[in-house]
C-alpha cells in the first residue's frame, strides 16, 4: 500500500478543477443529516419524555437515507478516480447510484449498523471501532458487485481489510489537520473535506482491491 501521502496527493490531482463540484455532494448529504436533527431535537425539546423515541428514529432515518446516500457519494468519487464519470455531473450521478443501489445498500447498512453496535456494547466501543473499518470497503463493493448477498459483502470487506485497517486508520488520521481548521470555518470547510477524504480513500480501495481480490 502507498503512503497516507501518496493517497492525498491522488486524491487532489483527481479532484483538480472539480473542487466545487464535489462540495455539492456534500451540501446535500449534510443537508439531509441537519434535516433529520432538526425535528428531533425540536421534538426532545418539547416532551423530554420522546427524547429516546426521536433519538431511535433519527438513527433509523440516518440508515434509510443518509446511510445509502452516502454510499453513492463514496462510489461517485470512485468513478472519477477510474475517469469514468464522463459528461454527467457529481450530483445526478450520485442521485443515479443511490436508486439503482438502494436495495442492496439498504440491507447492507442495516445490518453493519446492527453488528457494530452489538459489538460495541460490551467491549466499550473499542469492538464498534475496529468493525467500522473492517466495512469500510462496503460501499463500494455493494456497487461493483451486485450478485453478491449482503452477508457476503461483508465477508468480502472484512477480508479485505485484514491486516489493512490501522493503514486506513492513518490515512484517515492524516487529514486531522485539515478537520481543525474546518471547525475553525464554523464547519463550512468540511464540505470541501469530505470528498477529498472520499477520493484519498477511493485510491485506497482501488489498491487493495488489486492486492486482495482475483477477478475471474
Amino acid at each position: 500500500m502507498k503512503t497516507s501521502y501518496d493517497y492525498r496527493a491522488s486524491a487532489r490531482e483527481t479532484l483538480q478543477g472539480q473542487w466545487n463540484e464535489t462540495a455539492l455532494m456534500s451540501v446535500v448529504l449534510l443537508g439531509i443529516v441537519l434535516l433529520l436533527e432538526v425535528p428531533t431535537s425540536l421534538f426532545s425539546t418539547v416532551n423530554t419524555a420522546l427524547e429516546p423515541y426521536c433519538g431511535g428514529g433519527s438513527l433509523l432515518l440516518s440508515v434509510l437515507l443518509v446511510i445509502p446516500l452516502e454510499f453513492a457519494l463514496y462510489n461517485v468519487l470512485l468513478m472519477m478516480v477510474r475517469s469514468v464519470l464522463g459528461s454527467e455531473t457529481q450530483l445526478s450521478a450520485m442521485w443515479r447510484l443511490f436508486k439503482e443501489d438502494y436495495s442492496r445498500a439498504l440491507p447492507a447498512g442495516l445490518l453493519m449498523t446492527i453488528v457494530i453496535v452489538i459489538v460495541s456494547i460490551p467491549t466499550l466501543l473499542i469492538g464498534g471501532i475496529i468493525l467500522g473499518y473492517a466495512y469500510k470497503m462496503i460501499p463500494y463493493l455493494i456497487h461493483e458487485y451486485p450478485d453478491l448477498s449482503t452477508r457476503e459483502i461483508l465477508r468480502l470487506s472484512r477480508e479485505m481489510m485484514r491486516g489493512h485497517k490501522w493503514d486506513l486508520f492513518v490515512l484517515e488520521f492524516s487529514f486531522i489537520g485539515w478537520g481543525l481548521l474546518c471547525i475553525l470555518t464554523c464547519g463550512i470547510g468540511f464540505l470541501w473535506l469530505i470528498p477529498y477524504m472520499g477520493a484519498a480513500e477511493a485510491h485506497f480501495y482501488e489498491d487493495l482491491k488489486a492486492e486482495t481480490i482475483v477477478e475471474e
